[in-house]
C-alpha cells in the first residue's frame, strides 16, 4: 500500500466499505471546481434540454459527506447513483420522489446556480435499494414547494467517472496540486476497488485512449512482476532491463493492435554485443516477428537522426558485422562516408542532410554510429482480449519473447 496517497493515510479493516470510495471521491470533488464541473456536465448530459441551464456559474460547489441536509438555496434536485454497471435492470427507469424517511446521504453537491446533486454509491449495483434513492423532504432546509425533483435518477457507471478523472491527470488546465489529488484518488480506486475502474481490461477500455495507455502501464507492471527479476523494471511505456543487448522491451497500442518492440543494439556497446553473439540465421529467419534496420545516428547518450534504408535486413547486418563501420566517427571521416552511404542507398539524401546539419549548425566533431535493429510483433485486440479473458497475457508475451532474445543469446 501507498502510505503516501492521500486517500490511504493508514491501513483499515473497512477497506472495501463503500464510504470510504464515496469519501474520497467527494474530497477530490471540494477542492477542484473543474472535477466538479466534469461531473455536474455529466449529469446534464442525461438530462432533458430543459433543465440544462444550470451551467452557467464560475463559483466552485459546496460538497458534504454522510449528510441528511439540503442547503435552503436548491431549487433543482437531482438524484445520483453511482455503481458499477448500468445494466438492463439499471438502465429502466428509477422513479423518484419525496419520501418521509430520515436518511444519510453519501454526497450531496451544491451548486451556486440552484442545482443540487444527492449521490448514492453502490459499487456493486446488486446493491441498490430504489427507496435509498428518493430524498426526503425533511432534508430540506428551505421550502420544499420551491425545490424542483427530478423524477428519475440518473445513473452513471463508475468508469466514466473515473476515465474522465484519468484525462483530467493528463491536462495542461489543471494546476499541479490538482493532478497530483486526482492520481491519488485513482491510485485509492485501484487499491481499494480495482473493479471499478474502466481500464482493468482491454474489453473494457474500448477504443478509449486514456484507458488503454492505462491499461498498457498495467500490463507492463504485471509483467514486470512475473518474470520476477530485480534488475527489471515497469516504466511508463517500456520495461527496463539494464545492462541488457535489448534493455527496452516496449508495448504500443495503436489501431486496435498491441504491439511488443525490442530494439536490440541501440547503443554503440550493445552493437558490438550482439554482432559477436547474434544467430544471423535464426536471427534472420523469426518467424511472425517484422525484423528490420534502425540506424540512427548519436552524440553522448542522445539519439539524434533516424536514418531510413533501401537496404534488405541480411544486408545491413552482414555490412555492420565489421566493427570498424560504425561507432564514433570524427566529422572529416563520417561525411565522406554518408555521401558513399547514400549513393549505395544504406541512407537516404534527407538523412546525409541532417548528419551534414549536425556539425555546420554545432559544434561537434563526431558523432555514434549505431547500428540497431527493430523487432517487433503485433496481435490485434480481440486476440489480446481473448488471452486476458483466459488469464494466460502476461505468460503468453513472455514466452513469446524468448524466441527472439534466445537468437542473441538473451533470456527474460
Amino acid at each position: 500500500m501507498d502510505r503516501s496517497n492521500l486517500f490511504n493515510p493508514f491501513e483499515s479493516r473497512s477497506r472495501q466499505h463503500e464510504d470510504r470510495l464515496t469519501w474520497a471521491f467527494l474530497v477530490a470533488l471540494k477542492y477542484d471546481p473543474f472535477l466538479q464541473n466534469f461531473l455536474r456536465e455529466l449529469v446534464e448530459s442525461r438530462l432533458p434540454l430543459e433543465h440544462r441551464e444550470y451551467s452557467s456559474s464560475w463559483e466552485p460547489a459546496r460538497v458534504s459527506t454522510q449528510t441528511k441536509w439540503i442547503e435552503s438555496t436548491t431549487n433543482f434536485l437531482v438524484s445520483v447513483l453511482l455503481t458499477d454497471l448500468t445494466d438492463a435492470h439499471i438502465q429502466e427507469e428509477i422513479r423518484v420522489e419525496w419520501s418521509d424517511r430520515e436518511p444519510r446521504y453519501d454526497g450531496v453537491i451544491e451548486y451556486p446556480n440552484g442545482l443540487t446533486l444527492v449521490v448514492e454509491n453502490k459499487p456493486a449495483h446488486g446493491d441498490v435499494r430504489e427507496e435509498q434513492l428518493s430524498p426526503s423532504r425533511d432534508s430540506l432546509l428551505g421550502d420544499v414547494n420551491d425545490v424542483t425533483l427530478h423524477g428519475s435518477a440518473i445513473c452513471l457507471e463508475w468508469s466514466e467517472v473515473l476515465e474522465g478523472v484519468l484525462k483530467y491527470t493528463d491536462s495542461r488546465i489543471a494546476p499541479f496540486s490538482n493532478r497530483e489529488i486526482a492520481r491519488d484518488f485513482l491510485s485509492f480506486v485501484e487499491e481499494v476497488h480495482p473493479g471499478l475502474t474502466p481500464y482493468r481490461t482491454f474489453k473494457l477500455c474500448g477504443e478509449r485512449p486514456e484507458a488503454l495507455q492505462r491499461r498498457k502501464s498495467l500490463l507492463l507492471d504485471d509483467l514486470a512482476k512475473k518474470i520476477d527479476k530485480a534488475d527489471v523494471e515497469s516504466q511508463d511505456w517500456y520495461l527496463f532491463r539494464p545492462g541488457k543487448i535489448a534493455e527496452r522491451v516496449m508495448i504500443q497500442i495503436e489501431s486496435w493492435k498491441l504491439k511488443v518492440v525490442l530494439a536490440p543494439a541501440d547503443t554503440v556497446s550493445q552493437a558490438r554485443r550482439f554482432y559477436d553473439a547474434v544467430d544471423k540465421t535464426a536471427f534472420l529467419s523469426l518467424k511472425e516477428w517484422k525484423v528490420e534496420p534502425n540506424l540512427h545516428f548519436s552524440f553522448v547518450s542522445k539519439h539524434l537522426i533516424w536514418a531510413g534504408t533501401d537496404w534488405e535486413t541480411c544486408e545491413y547486418l552482414d555490412y555492420f558485422s565489421d566493427k570498424s563501420s560504425y561507432g564514433q566517427m570524427d566529422r572529416d571521416d563520417l561525411l565522406p562516408l554518408a555521401e558513399q552511404w547514400e549513393r549505395e542507398g544504406l541512407i537516404r539524401s534527407e538523412d546525409r542532410d541532417k548528419i551534414k546539419g549536425q556539425f555546420s549548425n554545432t559544434k561537434r566533431r563526431n558523432l555514434n554510429v549505431v547500428p540497431g535493429l527493430s523487432v517487433s510483433r503485433e496481435w490485434d485486440l480481440d486476440t489480446v482480449i481473448e488471452l486476458e479473458e483466459r488469464r494466460e497475457l502476461e505468460a503468453y508475451i513472455i514466452d513469446t519473447l524468448a524466441t527472439p532474445l534466445a537468437t542473441w543469446g538473451e533470456t527474460l
